[in-house]
């Protein structure tokens, strides 16, 4: 009984450590998942940066003013520009 008993447990911890689904690919499937979840808070963290930042180029003129100098050099008639680089 005692030689039954072992062999069964043994066979039981071969069968969840080995098959497709065991313990092994549940704390890989885990970790996948973690990491899928903290990319996820990233991303939306990201969004909405871009929905801020999407909201003010259509309402917020002086935001609009910002940008357009910063990022495409934009400048008014008979400005002139003083770089000290």
């Amino acid at each position: 009984m005692n030689n039954f008993f072992l062999s069964g447990l043994i066979c039981i911890t071969f069968y969840l450590f080995i098959k497709d689904d065991g313990i092994i690919d549940y704390y890989r499937g885990k970790e996948s998942y973690q990491e899928l979840v903290i990319e996820k808070n990233q991303l939306n963290k990201e969004l909405q940066a871009i929905k801020d930042e999407n909201r003010l180029l259509k309402n917020n003129k002086h935001y609009i003013e910002k940008v357009a100098r910063e990022e495409y050099f934009y400048i008014f008639p008979n400005e002139i520009i003083i770089s000290l680089e």
